[in-house]
């Protein structure tokens, strides 16, 4: 094989991302999949499966400083709350989530939720590691402040009241 055949042989290896495939990186209650990562991407984007149980709370309302996320709903139904506003997500449905706008999902159904991500650019997949790198029970949110900040991330504040 030469090193062009090679090269392609090396890129369909990357392109074909199985089911069930990818690091397993969950960390706050959900199952998060890697399935692409920025090097896979060329530097692109990372893509990544949320399973996200049902009754799940989901993480707090924060913002991405660096990132731009695209959720693709692929099975069951999610809540996705952006600025402030919920819309309920169904099979098929997709919303985008800009950097520095607040948001929020989580799965108040019964069913469990799938949702495919594209995360542009790259680099969400770093977060997920450190934050997986805790030690489990109960989270020490100073820790997991630092991990955000880290990472161009910040919680937002709760409204008094």
């Amino acid at each position: 094989m030469d090193v062009d055949e090679q090269t392609r042989a090396d890129r369909a290896d990357t392109a074909l991302v199985l089911p069930d495939s990818g690091e397993n990186m969950g960390a706050i209650g959900l199952g998060i999949y890697l399935r692409l990562d920025g090097a896979d991407t060329g530097g692109a984007y990372s893509l990544f499966e949320y399973v996200v149980p049902p009754g799940l709370g989901g993480p707090p309302t924060h913002i991405h400083t660096r990132q731009d996320e695209l959720f693709l709903c692929t099975a069951g139904r999610v809540v996705v709350e952006l600025d402030g506003v919920a819309r309920t997500l169904a099979p098929g449905a997709s919303m985008l989530l800009p950097r520095n706008v607040p948001h929020v999902f989580y799965n108040p159904f019964e069913e469990e939720t799938r949702i495919v991500a594209v995360v542009s650019p790259p680099g969400l997949e770093e977060y997920y590691r450190d934050l997986s790198r805790l030690p489990p029970g109960p989270r020490d949110m100073t820790k997991v402040a630092e991990i955000m900040r880290t990472h161009g991330l910040s919680l937002v504040p709760k409204p008094a009241g």
